[in-house]
């Protein structure tokens, strides 16, 4: 991403991580209500690469203004830590030595994940600790590509009017009102929630 000039933040749990404090960087916390980035650094503060870290990053965010300036991204993403087509073994969750779930959050924002990770496993195995049956008794509501996962897994799946394909795709409901006008109220209303 550094030779394309798009802005990187690496999790470490939850201090968030960047070479760089861009403006988009910056809006995670400003905007969104992440935690503030902070630039990363060895023991003594010197400025180090996100890959210099060590093994603690469970999640990147390759951001930039500009949408069309991540589609190239993607693809190159894509080609170096994809899986491949024998690489499907039915092993949702584990992770693979050099492979990635490649998603998108925002137009403006691409999530690099763990092999396997989304919000599909995160909330099946919130449901299994608490007893529900995520096929028959979970509602879930999406609007992203990141989302696609968990509305296909929930017994229904319902994208607000505003959803990308892949999240209308994946669901059982399409509402016509997006999220920004009340789009996930009305579906709760609707199932009596």
């Amino acid at each position: 991403a550094d030779d394309l000039g798009l802005s990187v933040v690496g999790y470490d749990g939850d201090v968030l991580l960047s070479t760089d404090l861009t403006g988009p960087v910056v809006s995670l916390s400003e905007y969104y209500g992440e935690p503030t980035v902070e630039i990363a650094a060895d023991g003594e503060g010197n400025p180090i690469r996100l890959s210099e870290h060590g093994p603690g990053l469970h999640k990147l965010l390759v951001m930039d203004d500009d949408v069309g300036r991540l589609a190239p991204a993607r693809e190159r993403l894509e080609e170096l830590f994809a899986p491949g087509e024998d690489d499907d073994d039915g092993s949702e969750g584990e992770t693979r030595e050099g492979r990635c779930t490649i998603t998108q959050a925002l137009p403006t924002m691409l999530e690099v994940l763990p092999f396997g990770c989304g919000k599909g496993l995160g909330v099946r195995k919130v449901c299994d600790s608490l007893g529900i049956d995520m096929e028959s008794e979970l509602m879930a509501l999406g609007d992203a590509e990141n989302d696609a996962d968990m509305l296909g897994a929930a017994a229904i799946g319902i994208a607000v009017g505003n959803a990308c394909p892949a999240a209308r795709e994946s669901a059982d409901l399409v509402m016509e009102a997006g999220n920004d006008e009340g789009g996930a109220g009305v579906a709760i209303e609707l199932f009596g929630l």
